[in-house]
């Protein structure tokens, strides 16, 4: 076939042409993309899942659990290995210096917290000079309120308020540590009706129970749980008492822990070994039905379930 004739077929088939030669670019184009879309890297999880934590804020959906390639990454782990030098310190004053330069592990946070745990354990100094109940739990409560008491060595002596922590806190490099509410709320100034939801919100989402835990204690006066006694007074002390109820749940200390431990060398009461016990003798027996309806309004606030094992967080 000469040339001639080719460009005869061509002007006669013009429509067909065209049709082909779309299909075949089309193809390749295809082709090309493929290619591409084969060699690219997939993105990780971890980089989007951290990016949010440094400049949102308080009711964004910060901290929420993403599944990780790289451990320790997730945010519901972030804070672990702090939570772990946290607990595990033999002297708070050391531990709060380092920690206060390390928000993205929720340094920050820890810090004000063993200051706390520190200005706190000042309220309830003091050995009764005898006491009831088991003689063993006694002795293990003594040896952990001094154990903490030595821990504390120093802490209020460098910094005499909590303002003044915060203060040296906030002016560390590091950027805004993930655990610790706008303007240290809660910890360094009030709450408020407003912002309480938004707060234990947040604490929730970083997936750290201590984090929890304190905003709940710090809100418990705005939130709305279970029935009422008719008594603003007497409603906002049985909220108070749920709360610690539940926030030892949160963290696991109900059982051994700080709280029973400083009730027992400080009262005298050692009868029971469980702060849940120790905080129900407080509630009165009129006020025992609105008092459980409380404790399981709060309880499900915080994502407790009912029946699991709430010792262990």
């Amino acid at each position: 076939m000469s040339v001639r004739d080719v460009l005869l077929w061509v002007r006669d088939h013009k429509a067909s042409t065209a049709g082909l030669v779309l299909v075949v670019a089309g193809c390749i184009a295809l082709v090309g993309l493929s290619r591409r879309v084969h060699h690219l890297k997939p993105r990780t999880v971890a980089a989007s899942a951290a990016a949010p934590a440094s400049g949102a804020e308080p009711g964004d959906d910060v901290g929420k659990p993403t599944p990780s390639e790289h451990a320790g990454t997730e945010q519901n782990a972030r804070s672990t290995k702090m939570r772990g030098e946290f607990e595990n310190a033999t002297r708070y004053l050391d531990f709060i210096q380092q920690a206060m330069s390390r928000p993205q592990e929720g340094g920050k946070f820890y810090a004000l917290l063993a200051w706390k745990r520190c200005d706190d354990l000042t309220r309830h100094l003091g050995a009764a000079p005898e006491h009831t109940g088991d003689d063993r739990f006694h002795d293990a409560a003594v040896a952990q309120v001094e154990d903490i008491q030595k821990r504390c060595s120093g802490v209020l002596e460098a910094w005499p308020s909590v303002d003044a922590l915060y203060k040296v806190v906030m002016e560390q490099r590091g950027g805004r540590d993930f655990l610790l509410p706008a303007s240290g709320r809660g910890i360094v100034v009030p709450t408020a009706r407003q912002t309480a939801d938004g707060d234990i919100d947040a604490a929730l989402k970083t997936g750290d129970r201590w984090a929890a835990a304190q905003a709940l204690r710090d809100n418990v006066d705005f939130l709305d749980v279970g029935n009422s006694t008719g008594d603003d007074g007497a409603d906002r002390r049985l909220r108070e008492l749920s709360a610690e109820i539940v926030a030892c749940e949160l963290v696991g200390t109900c059982r051994g822990g700080i709280e029973a431990a400083l009730h027992c060398a400080g009262t005298g009461d050692c009868a029971h070994d469980d702060y849940r016990d120790v905080v129900l003798a407080e509630v009165p027996d009129t006020h025992r039905t609105v008092f459980d309806t409380m404790l399981a309004g709060m309880r499900q606030r915080v994502g407790l379930v009912p029946g699991a094992d709430v010792d262990k967080p």
